[in-house]
C-alpha cells in the first residue's frame, strides 16, 4: 500500500497538474510514467488515479492550459485601438512575461515536437494558436497595405518574433552557463529584451 508523502491541499488537481508539467518536460509524454508524476507531486498513485484516469488526459489539460493562456494574451495584446508599434511592443512584452513565468513551457513544447509531434499538433489546433496567427497575420498586412511598413510575409515576421522570444529559454542553461548568470539575472536579461525585440522587429519592417 503506497503511502501519502504530503499533507494534501484543496488546490490537489493543480498541484497534481504543476507536478505532470515538470515530468513531461523532463521526460516528455511517452517516458512519463504515471508512478513519476504522483512521486513528483508527494501523492500516492491510488490518489493520482482518483483526480486523472489516465496519462492521456492529464497531458491534454496540461497542454491546452498553458497553450490556451498563452495564445488567448496574444490576441489581446494585437486588439485595441493602440498604433501597431504599440500592438507589436504590449506583444513582445506579454509574450516575454509569460515565458518568465513559465520558462520550461519552451522545452517542454520542443521535447513533444521531437518524440510525439502528431499529439502536440493535435492539441495544437484545439487551442488559441490558429487564431492569434489570422489576426497577428491580418494586422501586419493592413499596415502594408496603407503604407505604414514595408511588404513583408507576416510569416516570416512572426516566425522571427517567437524565434527572439522563445530561443533563450531552450537554451537557459546553456546561457546561464556561458554568461554566468545566476536565474534572478537571467530573468533580468529576458525583461531587458523586450525592449531590444521590438526594436529589432519594428526596424526591420520600417520603410
Amino acid at each position: 500500500m503506497g503511502k501519502t508523502t504530503k499533507q494534501l491541499q484543496p488546490g490537489t488537481e493543480e498541484q497534481i497538474l504543476n507536478a505532470a508539467r515538470r515530468v513531461f518536460t523532463r521526460k516528455g509524454f511517452a517516458a512519463a510514467r504515471m508512478e513519476d508524476i504522483a512521486q513528483e507531486a508527494g501523492i500516492n498513485r491510488a490518489l493520482l488515479h482518483y483526480y486523472f484516469r489516465s496519462k492521456d488526459k492529464m497531458f491534454d489539460m496540461v497542454f491546452k492550459e498553458n497553450m490556451g493562456k498563452f495564445f488567448q494574451g496574444f490576441i489581446t495584446a494585437l486588439q485595441g485601438k493602440e498604433s501597431f508599434e504599440e500592438k507589436i511592443k504590449r506583444l513582445i512584452s506579454g509574450e516575454l512575461d509569460t515565458l518568465i513565468q513559465n520558462q520550461d513551457l519552451p522545452l517542454f513544447i520542443v521535447n513533444e515536437i521531437a518524440h510525439n509531434p502528431e499529439k502536440l499538433i493535435g492539441n495544437m489546433q484545439q487551442t488559441h494558436i490558429g487564431d492569434f496567427r489570422k489576426e497577428f497575420e491580418k494586422l501586419v498586412k493592413s499596415e502594408i497595405r496603407k503604407g505604414n511598413i514595408k511588404k513583408v510575409d507576416p510569416r516570416q515576421l512572426l516566425m522571427n518574433l517567437l524565434a527572439m522570444s522563445v530561443w533563450p529559454f531552450i537554451a537557459k542553461p546553456l546561457l546561464m552557463a556561458i554568461m554566468e548568470l545566476d536565474t534572478k539575472a537571467f530573468e533580468k536579461m529576458m525583461l531587458q529584451r523586450k525592449e531590444i525585440i521590438a526594436d529589432s522587429i519594428l526596424l526591420s519592417i520600417k520603410k
